[in-house]
């Protein structure tokens, strides 16, 4: 568990073996380290001096013969810390470069629910009116605690929506819910196709609900998106309360 969580950290399997090995050991000669992580000494020397560069590891000499020891484990905090530092001062320079290059839609695809969660943060990161037209109801099954702290997060910002839900069973169990919460208003038709489509910014979103096959398409074009907000308005006058 502890060489898993410091792999997610940015160390490398066998920084990851070594640095847990110090933690037992304390002091420690190269020969103690390889006997301990099973590398061979050429390795661990290696090792030993990626994570003395990074601050994780130190030495003593005694008796002309070296002993590693390791840094306190908040120094990995530390480190992470600066890294996200140097990716904030990088930041604008990166978004000027993810800015896309030309007029053409900009279209992406999201799978599961990992993608659906990106594409709702993606919403209160907009924080532009969001429409959602022929929702099914299933996100509340798909991504339960999610999409309870995404509502909260969304009456924070006071990011308002507007969906049209299917006439159905699920369509009418979550629309009665939603209608609850503030900066919502709700509406509903009958079904008129398996796929949710969300609007907002410039950018429209077709969901298709399955569990087995959930994804999501993101198109980005400022006119395609007018396109499915004003098709969302004339469905809004004719859609039952």
């Amino acid at each position: 568990m502890e060489k898993e969580i410091l792999i997610s950290a940015g160390l490398t399997v066998r920084e990851s073996e070594a640095y847990l090995a110090l933690l037992e050991l304390q002091d420690a000669s190269v020969a103690e380290i390889s006997e301990r992580t099973k590398e061979n000494r050429t390795h661990v020397y290696d090792t030993l001096n990626s994570l003395i560069t990074q601050g994780l590891v130190s030495y003593v000499i005694k008796n002309g013969k070296k002993y590693f020891r390791p840094s306190n484990p908040e120094k990995i905090i530390e480190i992470l810390k600066e890294k996200e530092n140097l990716v904030k001062e990088a930041l604008p320079m990166l978004k000027e470069l993810y800015k896309p290059k030309s007029k053409k839609p900009v279209i992406e695809i999201f799978e599961g629910k990992e993608g659906i969660k990106t594409v709702l943060q993606d919403i209160l990161k907009e924080n532009k009116e969001w429409l959602c037209l022929g929702s099914t109801g299933k996100s509340e099954e798909l991504v339960p605690f999610f999409l309870s702290h995404f509502h909260k997060q969304r009456i924070k910002q006071k990011l308002p929506l507007k969906v049209i839900y299917n006439e159905d069973g699920f369509g009418r169990k979550r629309g009665e819910e939603v209608s609850k919460q503030k900066y919502s208003q709700i509406r509903y038709m009958q079904k008129t196709s398996p796929t949710t489509t969300y609007v907002y910014g410039e950018k429209t979103i077709i969901i298709h609900w399955e569990k087995d096959k959930l994804f999501a398409v993101m198109i980005q074009d400022k006119e395609i998106a007018d396109s499915y907000r004003s098709y969302f308005n004339e469905i809004w006058k004719i859609a039952k309360k």
